[in-house]
C-alpha cells in the first residue's frame, strides 16, 4: 500500500491475495515500484495498478532495470538492460552469466558488472557491460581478489580479501570505488547487506549499521533492518512478535550495564516454533509455563530450530539510551541434526528500573556463529 505523508491508505495493491511482495525496488522518476515475490511485478507508483509481471529480478541503476533470472533450470540465467515503466528491452547482455540466486553488482560509469562466481578458484566473476570496450575501473586487478563485495552506493563499497582465520570474521575495507582508496578498514567485521543508505556489519561483537558516506558505526541491531536513512535519523526493524520498530536518532551515551534477573520456571513448548521473546502475561501458547505469569516476567523459547531439551540464560544486559535488552544464551549441544519435537523455554524475571518499552534480541554465550533464530528481534513494553 502507498500511504500519504499522515499516514493515510492513498492506494493499495487490487491482487493482494494473489502476489505477495518481498522486495521492492523503487523507480521514482519513471513512476514505477517493482515488487518482487513469486513473481515479479511493475507496479504504477501512484495507483499501484499492475504494469508488466515477468520471472526475473530487477537490480535499479538509476532510470535503469537490469533484469536477470536466478532461478533457470540451467544456469546462467539472462541478463538484460530494460525500461522500468514498460519493461521493454532495451539492451540484451547474453554474455553476462549470472547463475542462481546471485544478483549482479553493477558500476556503469566504469563498464562493469560483478557476479559471485560458480568457480573454485576465484570468488567473483567479471564483465564488462559493453563486451567491445574494456573495463575502466583502475583498482580492477586488486579487486578480482576480493572474496567479499557489497557496494554501498555508487562511490562506496566494502571489500574483504581474507578467508577464515583461526575461526574468526575477516577484516573489511570501506572502499572509495573511483580510486581503490581504503577509507576506514573494520576488523573483525564482515558485511552481511550492503544498500545505498548503510551496510550491516557482524562480527565477533554485536552486530551494528555503518554509515558509508563518514565511516562512522551505527546502532547495534538483533536483526537485519527493513529500512535506514543516516540523513533523517530513523531504522525500522521487523519484530519476530508481529509488526516493526521505529528506532529514531536521539542525543545520548550508550552504555551496556548487566541486569539481575531470577529464573522463575522452566519447560517445553509443543505449540512454540521459532525463537520467541514475550511477556509471561499468561496469553503464550505454552500450558507447561501458564502458572509462571507475573509483572515484570518475560518467556524465552529458543525454539524448534535445534534438537535440544534445555538452554541457559547466562546474563542479561540493558543499554538505557538506545532501549536495548540482550538476553545472552548458552545452548546444549543439539541431540540430531533434526529439528526438535517441542520447544524449550524459561520464564524470567525481572527487576523495576527495566520500565517502558525495549528492543530485544539474543546473543548466543560463547559468541559462535548465530543460529538462524537468534537473527531476530523482539519488542516488549514493561507497563
Amino acid at each position: 500500500m502507498r500511504l500519504d505523508a499522515a499516514g493515510g491508505v492513498v492506494a493499495q495493491q487490487s491482487d493482494a491475495s494473489e502476489f505477495t511482495p518481498t522486495h521492492l525496488v523503487l523507480f521514482e522518476d519513471s513512476g514505477v515500484v517493482v515488487a518482487e515475490g513469486s513473481w515479479t511485478r511493475g507496479l504504477d507508483l501512484r495507483t499501484l495498478e499492475t504494469l508488466w509481471k515477468t520471472d526475473s529480478e530487477c537490480v535499479a541503476v538509476a532510470d535503469l532495470c537490469y533484469a536477470y533470472q536466478p532461478f533457470t533450470t540451467s544456469p546462467p540465467g539472462t541478463f538484460d538492460e530494460r525500461d522500468p515503466r514498460t519493461f521493454s528491452l532495451l539492451r540484451s547482455l547474453p554474455h553476462v552469466k549470472v547463475g542462481q540466486l546471485m544478483a549482479p553488482m553493477i558500476l556503469r560509469d566504469w563498464n562493469l558488472a560483478i557476479v559471485r562466481s560458480n568457480s573454485s578458484d576465484h570468488w567473483f566473476d567479471f564483465f564488462a557491460l559493453d563486451p567491445g570496450a574494456p573495463i575502466t575501473l583502475p583498482w580492477i586487478d586488486r579487486l578480482r581478489g576480493a572474496r567479499s563485495i557489497g557496494l554501498l552506493s555508487g562511490d562506496r563499497a566494502i571489500v574483504s580479501y581474507e578467508g577464515w582465520q583461526n575461526g574468526r570474521f575477516p577484516a573489511s575495507e570501506l572502499t572509495d570505488i573511483s580510486t581503490g582508496r581504503v577509507i576506514a578498514r573494520y576488523e573483525d567485521r564482515l558485511p552481511v547487506v550492503a544498500t545505498a543508505a548503510a551496510t550491516f556489519l557482524t562480527g565477533a561483537a554485536v552486530t551494528q549499521l555503518l554509515d558509508p558516506q563518514n565511516s562512522s558505526l551505527g546502532p547495534g541491531l538483533p536483526t537485519l533492518p527493513l529500512y535506514v536513512s543516516f540523513e533523517k535519523g530513523i531504522v525500522v526493524v521487523p519484530l519476530g512478535n508481529g509488526g516493526a520498530a521505529v528506532l529514531q536518532r536521539e542525543a545520548g551515551q550508550s552504555s551496556e550495564q548487566t541486569v539481575a534477573f531470577t529464573s522463575i520456571a522452566v519447560g517445553a513448548c509443543p505449540a512454540i516454533d521459532f525463537t520467541r521473546v514475550q511477556l509471561a502475561d499468561g496469553t503464550a501458547d505454552c500450558p507447561a509455563l501458564a502458572a509462571a505469569h507475573g509483572a515484570r516476567r518475560i518467556l524465552v523459547s529458543t525454539g524448534k530450530e535445534r534438537d535440544i531439551d534445555r538452554f541457559e540464560i547466562t546474563a542479561v544486559t540493558a543499554d538505557a539510551a538506545s532501549r536495548r535488552l540482550t538476553i545472552r544464551v548458552r545452548l546444549d549441544e543439539p541431540r540430531s541434526p533434526s529439528a526438535a519435537q517441542t520447544a524449550p523455554a524459561q520464564v524470567i524475571e525481572l527487576p523495576e528500573s527495566l520500565a517502558g518499552r525495549w528492543l530485544v534480541g539474543l546473543e548466543p554465550d560463547p559468541q559462535i556463529p548465530r543460529p538462524f533464530g537468534f537473527w531476530t528481534a523482539f519488542a516488549i513494553d514493561f507497563r
